[in-house]
């Protein structure tokens, strides 16, 4: 089913434009409405804003006062965070349980604060009601009998309208008559059937996304990449909005070798992050950082377990060749960087960062870094008086000491692009707050991916290993033990088995 979201300003035309969509038997999901159900006494919402903002929000027959809510999170960036923390994973949950009982073609979802919310994911395509903002206001005004600071002050709460329009797949001009609104929403409606037909045509020659593929050759069952998938046969790709600043993903390893390559990808990253830094205090962090590095490559069998990793990911791969719908081209280069890359480090002679333990400099820090505070330029002068040179100089001798790990590096970046695109996403729910999930014993599973969204009140405790992982949603309780929240609750769950 092809999922337009409807996403539009205060005032926009959301409604009008909706109700045409579903003149043309298209169903139609409200989000507005849904968060309106969720709100009343008994429903799931009711009770954790009550919770969250006291008695006061209630009116005299003990209903959610929506008016007061509503005028508090436009006041208070804050309580607009805790609420949305609330309603957004409850309303994302049932407009997928709508999504999966509907058998039409396509499907509108109409949600105001799509990008706000960062809720782009739900939708292939984001449909934006691009209006002018004094028709806006005068639309409001007369609509709600609101004053038109009232109307301006919601609007300067929501994202502007070129943003939006940077983000649509598809935009409605409501700057004209109701009827050229309809006409464009009519046109559209023959554009989108048009497009589930043609996809229809071209379903077959993708890999499905299952979690695994049967290689016919041995009966032996490997797992699917996205990132391989054939897409040439299709007359247009979608590129899907890039929502990864509105998430967060909690990882959990599921063996020690992967958990040590996460910590240097980490550890990488840190480093990147304090040599684009041109203070002193930079400088000591990227070199505190660098002795991490060393004491984690200190040990020797990690060059070992990275051959041995590519080598196995490498064989895995030339399975896909026979695969129908793998991009072959594509698979060849993936291949030929594996190679390249293990051929690389298969020529740096013994222990990696072997080179750096001749560096008195970088060894004496070592040394003292393992006393808290003690790698200070009292203790080591010679500390002191490299710090003491330019910006330039010393990150020209931190990114020399850094080569020393480039291959291996890309080694370590580049399994874990390849075993996280082996993941496909898929929507999981929590029951009270608790999720166990089974594990194809078959498959070499690595890695676990909890998705949640920025604000969410609660976050996931994962642990498991290789046949099963539990995730347990907690909320912070001040300085107390965390408490499992008693909801069932929507995430994104991603199971990495390549």
């Amino acid at each position: 089913m092809l999922k337009i979201a409807l996403t539009g300003g205060i005032g926009s035309g959301k409604t009008t434009v909706a109700n045409r969509f579903a003149m043309h038997g298209v169903p139609v999901i409200d989000a507005d409405t849904i968060a309106r159900e969720l709100v009343r006494p008994g429903q799931p919402a009711y009770k954790e804003i009550v919770e969250a903002f006291g008695d006061e929000v209630l009116s005299e027959n003990n209903e959610i006062n929506r008016a007061y809510l509503r005028s508090t999170i436009f006041s208070d960036v804050r309580a607009r965070v805790k609420l949305e923390s609330i309603l957004h994973p409850l309303i994302r949950l049932k407009i997928n349980n709508q999504i999966q009982s509907l058998e039409e073609p396509y499907c509108v979802i109409a949600i105001p604060l799509l990008i706000e919310t960062g809720q782009a994911d739900l939708a292939d395509r984001i449909l934006v009601i691009d209006t002018p903002k004094e028709l806006q206001v005068s639309r409001t005004m007369q609509r709600d009998n609101m004053s038109a600071e009232g109307v301006e002050a919601i609007i300067n709460s929501q994202v502007d309208n070129q943003t939006r329009r940077s983000l649509a797949d598809d935009i409605l001009d409501n700057s004209g008559s109701l009827e050229n609104l309809i006409e464009q929403v009519d046109d559209l409606h023959k554009q989108y059937m048009k497009r589930v037909n043609s996809d229809k045509l071209v379903e077959d020659l993708i890999i499905s996304d299952n979690n695994s593929t049967i290689d016919d050759n041995n009966n032996e069952m490997i797992p699917n990449m996205p990132c391989l998938k054939s897409v040439e046969s299709l007359t247009e790709v979608v590129e899907r909005i890039d929502i990864a600043s509105e998430e967060i993903v909690y990882e959990l390893p599921l063996n020690e070798k992967i958990r040590t390559l996460i910590r240097l990808e980490s550890l990488f990253k840190e480093m990147e992050h304090h040599l684009e830094g041109d203070t002193v205090w930079d400088s000591r962090s990227a070199v505190n950082t660098f002795v991490a590095i060393i004491n984690i490559f200190s040990r020797p069998e990690i060059k070992t377990d990275l051959l041995k990793e590519m080598d196995r990911i490498n064989s895995l791969l030339n399975k896909y060749a026979s695969l129908a719908g793998v991009n072959a081209e594509k698979l060849k280069d993936v291949q030929e960087e594996l190679s390249q890359t293990a051929k690389q480090l298969r020529t740096m002679e013994g222990q990696l960062g072997q080179g750096l333990k001749q560096n008195e400099f970088i060894m004496s820090i070592r040394q003292r870094d393992s006393i808290p505070g003690g790698a200070l330029d009292m203790d080591i002068p010679a500390y002191g008086h490299w710090l003491g040179k330019n910006i330039e100089s010393r990150s020209q001798d931190i990114r020399s000491w850094m080569s020393e790990f480039e291959t291996p590096k890309k080694a370590i970046l580049l399994i874990l692009k390849l075993i996280r695109d082996s993941g496909i996403s898929s929507d999981a729910v929590t029951k009270s707050g608790f999720y166990q999930h089974s594990l194809d014993s078959g498959m070499l599973n690595q890695i676990v991916r909890v998705i949640l969204p920025k604000g969410a009140y609660f976050f996931p405790e994962i642990s498991g290993g290789r046949h099963r992982f539990t995730v347990r949603f907690l909320k912070p309780n001040c300085f107390e033990r965390p408490v499992q929240i008693d909801q069932d609750m929507p995430f994104k769950l991603i199971c990495c088995t390549l």
